[in-house]
């Protein structure tokens, strides 16, 4: 029987390893590697434990197809890498940034999943339109940021000999530069993920079926707010 969780474990101290040789000897194919190593990490509990939450944002639209998905993958990634800058910088353990990023995500999970659910009115600048939604992708962008928080603690051995380097040399243009690399590599399982929900939302759209979209995005999303707030309110009454 295949040790699938001991497999991973060993991608990731190969891909560590090789990220650990290049910072040594950086070169022009440097991101290319990087970007590489954020794919062979990528499938971990915390990515995949967004993939439900990208299908029910991008799937409830049914029109940007790969585009919507990059906006959001794109928000993903410009999270964690802000993130990670900070943490390098500030000398902060990534990920430990209070309790309040996990009550945010919940509060907003739970108010799309409501929005959609049509129990909550939908704000006028959230209304589909070809200006707004279908066009500029920053919908999508936004909730890729916000739901980057809720992925924020999740680390992985690369990530922190990125960091360690960036502490380490305070060169901050190529440090954005790299972990920018690693963290869309890291996040690919959500843009495919996203690109195919999307296009299938695409290909439904004039059918009976794609009336159930909204509904089963609404319900993927009140789900995950409401675990989300749960968690927060498990970790606070521990302290009590």
């Amino acid at each position: 029987m295949i040790d699938i969780t001991g497999s991973l474990y060993g991608w990731e101290q190969w891909a560590n390893q090789w990220v650990i040789q290049e910072l040594e000897h950086l070169s022009p194919v440097s991101l290319g590697l990087v970007l590489t190593a954020g794919i062979v990490t990528s499938l971990n509990p915390c990515v995949l434990s967004l993939l439900p939450v990208t299908v029910a944002c991008l799937g409830a639209d049914q029109r940007g197809g790969w585009r919507q998905a990059s906006w959001f993958t794109l928000g993903l990634a410009s999270t964690l890498t802000g993130l990670g800058m900070g943490a390098a910088l500030l000398g902060r353990v990534y990920g430990q940034w209070g309790s309040g990023l996990s009550l945010l995500v919940a509060g907003v999970a739970i108010w799309m999943g409501l929005v959609l659910l049509e129990v909550l009115p939908m704000p006028v600048w959230a209304v589909p339109s070809e200006q707004t939604w279908g066009t500029g992708g920053w919908r999508a962008y936004g909730l890729g940021v916000t739901f980057g928080l809720g992925a924020s603690p999740c680390s992985t051995p690369v990530l922190a000999s990125l960091l360690a380097w960036v502490a380490s040399t305070g060169n901050v243009p190529l440090g954005f530069g790299l972990l920018l690399a690693y963290t869309l590599g890291y996040t690919l399982p959500v843009w495919v993920a996203g690109t195919f929900t999307a296009t299938l939302g695409q290909w439904l759209r004039l059918r009976p079926i794609s009336r159930w979209f909204p509904l089963l995005s609404g319900l993927i999303l009140l789900g995950f707010g409401v675990y989300t707030l749960l968690g927060y309110l498990e970790v606070r009454l521990s302290f009590l």
